[in-house]
C-alpha cells in the first residue's frame, strides 16, 4: 500500500483516527494525506451574527491542521500532507481519495449510541456509502498497536472482487503473525446453501498463505453472533464488504442498523465490491 487518506473534522475521534492512521501508514510504508473539509456557515435566522470571511475560515482550519499533523509527526515520525477543502465532507474524501490516488480512506467514529447508525454518524456513513476504495473506520479512544487477531465476517453467498480479497491479505501479510478468523453467522438448524458453499471454495485459494481458521457461530442474529464471537475472540479489526446487494448493505439499509453492535469497540475495516 502506497497511500492512505484520512480524514479529520479535528474532533477527539477523529484526532484518534489519524494517530492510528499514521501508526498503520508507518507499519505499511505508505504515504498519508490529512484531509479536512469544511462547509460555510450559513445564516439560520434573522438574528444579527458576525460573519467570518473565507480566508479567516481557511486560515483558521489551515492552522488546525497544521497542529494535527505536527502532533502526529510528534508522536509517529511521520509527516503527513495536509489538505484543507471547502466542500461537503463526505464527497470531498471520496473525491481526494481518487485524485491522491489513495487506497484506503480512514476516518473516526463517535461512541455516543451502540446503534451503527449513530455510532459511525452521517458523514462516516456517506464515505462508507460513496467510497470505491476501502474504508476503515476508527472507533473513538481506540489505539493502534498492530494487529494479531482480524475478524472476516461473511456468509459466503456472493462472488466477490478478488480485489477485495487481495487488499485482505496484504493487509495481513503485512502484520507478521496475524491470526485471520473467518467467521460466518448461521441461524440454528440453518444448512450452508450451493452458493455459499461455492463462496468458501473460491475463498480459500486466496488465503492458503495465510494463518487462517473458519468458524460457525449459529444465532438468530447475525448481530448478537458476531458480538458474541467478538467477545470470546479479543482481536484488533473487524473486516466486512460493502458492494451491490451485499449482507452489509442489507444490514446498514435495514432494521439490523439499529442492533448492531461492537462491545470489543474494534475498528471496522470495510473493503468495497462496486464496479
Amino acid at each position: 500500500m502506497k497511500s492512505i487518506l484520512v480524514a479529520s473534522d479535528f474532533s477527539a475521534p477523529a484526532k484518534d483516527a489519524a494517530l492510528y492512521a499514521a501508526h498503520l501508514a508507518k507499519t505499511l510504508g505508505a504515504e498519508l494525506t490529512l484531509l479536512h473539509a469544511y462547509l460555510l456557515p450559513t445564516p439560520v435566522s434573522e438574528v444579527p451574527y458576525v460573519m467570518v470571511s473565507v480566508e479567516e475560515l481557511q486560515k483558521d482550519n489551515e492552522r488546525m491542521a497544521r497542529e494535527l499533523a505536527g502532533s502526529i509527526q510528534e508522536k509517529t515520525g511521520l509527516t503527513p500532507r495536509v489538505m484543507v477543502n471547502i466542500g461537503l465532507p463526505a464527497d470531498e474524501v471520496v473525491y481526494q481519495a481518487k485524485e491522491t490516488g489513495a487506497e484506503l480512506v480512514v476516518i473516526g467514529m463517535r461512541g455516543e449510541n451502540k446503534a451503527i447508525d449513530k455510532l459511525i454518524g452521517s458523514t462516516t456513513a456517506a464515505v462508507i456509502r460513496k467510497s470505491h476504495i476501502p474504508v476503515l473506520v476508527v472507533p473513538e479512544g481506540a489505539g493502534y498497536t498492530g494487529w494479531t487477531s482480524v475478524v472476516y465476517a461473511t456468509d459466503f453467498s456472493y462472488t466477490m472482487n478478488l480485489r477485495c480479497l487481495n487488499m485482505l491479505a496484504d493487509l495481513v501479510k503485512n502484520h507478521p503473525g496475524t491470526q485471520l478468523n473467518i467467521v460466518n453467522i448461521q441461524r440454528p438448524a440453518e444448512i450452508m446453501s450451493p452458493e455459499q458453499i461455492s463462496g468458501k471454495v473460491r475463498l480459500e485459494p486466496i488465503l492458503e498463505h495465510l494463518p487462517h481458521q473458519y468458524h460457525t457461530v449459529e444465532h438468530s442474529s447475525v448481530e448478537a453472533g458476531l458480538e458474541s464471537f467478538l467477545v470470546q475472540h479479543p482481536s484488533q479489526l473487524l473486516v466486512m464488504v460493502a458492494h451491490k446487494h451485499s449482507w452489509w448493505e442489507r444490514l446498514v439499509s435495514g432494521s439490523h442498523t439499529r442492533e448492531m453492535a461492537y462491545r470489543s469497540d474494534i475498528p471496522l475495516l470495510v473493503l468495497q465490491d462496486k464496479d
